[in-house]
Parts: C-alpha cells; structure tokens; sequence
C-alpha cells in the first residue's frame, strides 16, 4: 500500500524540519509527502526547497502547496486529499516526532484489519502517577465534566485517550495529531471547512462521524510510537479557553449530538471553569508556601 502522508502548518518551520528529517528515517518510506502551508511568510517553504533534494535521493515526492484559501487545518487537509495519490493518506501535524518504524506499523494494522478504516500511532503521555488515588479522583471529576482526558486504562472512548497501551484496541475517535485512512474514505468523508483557522476538535467531528456509521473501523496501535511537543506556534492563547476554540467546541458538540452536544458543551465549560478556580487555588497556595 502506497502511503501520501498530509502536513498541514501554519509556522513552525524548526519543528517541520524535524518531523521531515523522520520521514526520510522510516522504514517503510511514503510515496509522496505534501507540506500544506498556512504561514503568511516563505519561512516553511525554505524548509521545503532545502529537503527536496534529500526526499528525491530516498524516491519520494516531496511537494509544496500554499493555501490559496482561508487559513484553516480543515481547508489544508482537505487540499492534501484532492493532490494525493497514494491508497494510505496519512495527516501528522508539523510539531510531532514518529519512531523509525512508525508508518510500518501503521500499514500493519490496515495488513491485519481489513475492516481498519482509520489507524493512528500511540502518543507517548509524560505522567508519572506516584499517587493512584489522586489520579483516579481526577479522572473522575473530568469524566463527570466530559472533558477530553488521559486514562489509565486502554480505553478509547470519546473524550478518552488511553496513557498505557500493549496491544492494537478499537477507538471511538483518532487525534488529528497523526491519523492515517484509506483513500475510499474521503469518497464519503471530508473535513468540515466552516472550521476555520485552529480549527479545534475537528478531528473528532471527522473521526466520530466515521466511527458512527462504522462501528469497529477505527484502531489505534502502541506499536506505531508518537511524540506530540505541543508547539506554541500557530495556538491561540487564553487563561481557560480561547474564545474561538470555544466556538468550534461548541460547533462540533453541536452538529454529532445536537441538543445533546449543547448540553454537553454547557457542561464542560462549567467544568473547565472548576479545574481553572481549583488550580488557582492550588497555585496560591504553593506562592504562600515558599514565602
């Protein structure tokens, strides 16, 4: 199976640069690469002009697209998908580092799965759980709250992403971080470009959607290892929330579950304002301790 893999960026050169250099480590390499560029300045495509010689050498096509459209991660991707050729498109965000082995293992689960519609790698989470009870308490209260979270169990449910994982499990959602389809996909499929920008939780509004009408199609392997560094280029800013992630929060909660997902929306937002009081509390009282 032949794999395109998609990266959209808006800045981050440094880290595209990086995540360039691990594509052409892998052990299984992709037919083609396409950056996607958002940034307003030529600075990622510097970036390309000085990989492309190196991707020719190892037989891939490294190419370079600007955003003729709004800035938006949906509108990229999309843009991606109509260009590519490969039966495997596969979307890594420009601030991720992936293993040697990362797209074999990948194509692995759509070898061993023939009903895998999508297939993501395992982000590795830096949690050091010394206290058990503690972590539960909290996994509770953002359960109660249904706010994404970490679990330290395996499951892959909505607002779930599981820390420890040994073995290959179904998920109810894949992060927009790295996720791989098959081309036949997005015959039905397509990212949802009234998310402009950011384009929070877009990822689980094109994933869920599939997982909907496709139960079981969806996996998620341990063997295909992701660093995500979080970059701070190109995500917006805000003490609780940013007003525009809001919106597209509320957006896609909305337009899976309707009245349901409003609700949802109301529900998390009280939550994400309970966590904020409770970490200022925490963080005042930490000030008062060391004066």
């Amino acid at each position: 199976m032949r794999v395109t893999v998609i990266i959209p960026t808006y800045y981050r050169a440094k880290d595209l640069s990086t995540l360039l250099d691990n594509i052409l480590k892998q052990t299984v390499k992709p037919l083609e690469v396409i950056i996607v560029d958002d940034t307003p300045s030529d600075e990622v495509k510097v970036v390309y002009e000085d990989k492309k010689e190196k991707f020719a050498k190892e037989g891939i096509n490294l190419i370079y697209v600007r955003n003729p459209k709004q800035p938006s991660l949906t509108i990229a991707r999309n843009i991606g998908v109509s260009i590519a050729k490969g039966e495997i498109i596969l979307f890594l965000d420009s601030d991720v580092i992936i293993s040697s082995n990362y797209i074999e293992n990948i194509l692995r689960v759509f070898q061993m799965f023939p009903n895998a519609l999508g297939v993501q790698g395992h982000i590795l989470i830096k949690k050091s759980i010394r206290n058990r009870l503690k972590f539960t308490l909290i996994d509770t209260l953002y359960k109660l709250f249904k706010l994404p979270h970490s679990t330290i169990n395996s499951s892959c449910k909505i607002f779930e992403y599981p820390i420890y994982l040994t073995n290959i499990t179904n998920c109810q959602w894949l992060s927009g971080s790295n996720m791989a389809f098959r081309r036949e996909v997005f015959n039905e499929f397509k990212f949802d470009e009234n998310l402009l920008k950011y384009a929070y939780m877009e990822d689980l509004l094109f994933t869920y959607s599939i997982y909907r009408k496709y139960p079981q199609s969806l996996y998620i392997t341990p063997f295909a290892k992701v660093i995500h560094k979080l970059s701070e280029e190109g995500r917006p800013k805000a003490r609780i929330e940013h007003p525009y992630v809001r919106s597209c929060r509320k957006y896609v909660l909305s337009k899976l579950f309707g009245v349901k997902g409003l609700l949802t929306f109301a529900l998390q937002t009280f939550g994400l304002v309970v966590f904020y009081i409770l970490f200022s509390l925490r963080t005042l009282k930490d000030k008062h301790k060391n004066q």
